[in-house]
């Protein structure tokens, strides 16, 4: 003897949907987010040559440093932040376009930082004691 279960109304959780166009710019977004990073984590290298000035063994080389690792930490943080939440927004079904959005604006936040700092070394190493 088997039985079929009828659906009881309202057993079920009401699942949103969202938008096609939102994985769509989701996923656009996130590609140019990692291209972007790629592209200005290979661009901190160039924070390098603001030490060329520096006389060895100086703080301005340690002060290169820390913009080099400003810029490379802080742009993982933000891949690794929007990551996290557009699969956060994925999970709850709401829109996740936004998050990726953010990601890649704010990727170039770390890279202007790490960049600001190797150019004041640079411009105290150029100023005479």
């Amino acid at each position: 003897m088997t039985k079929t279960l009828a659906p009881v109304a309202g057993s079920q959780a009401r699942r949103r949907h969202t938008p096609g166009w939102d994985g769509a710019v989701t996923a656009v977004c996130i590609v140019l987010a990692l291209l972007l990073a790629a592209f200005l984590m290979m661009a901190t290298g160039m924070f390098a040559m603001a030490g060329d000035s520096c006389a060895p063994g100086s703080p301005c080389l340690d002060q290169v440093g820390r913009g080099i690792e400003v810029s490379l930490v802080g742009m993982a943080a933000v891949l690794v932040i929007g990551f996290c939440c557009v699969i956060v927004a994925a999970v709850t079904r709401t829109l996740r376009f936004g998050w990726a959005l953010a990601t890649l604006l704010l990727l170039l936040v770390p890279f202007a930082v790490g960049c600001n700092i190797a150019n004041h070394a640079m411009q105290l190493s150029s100023v005479a004691p």
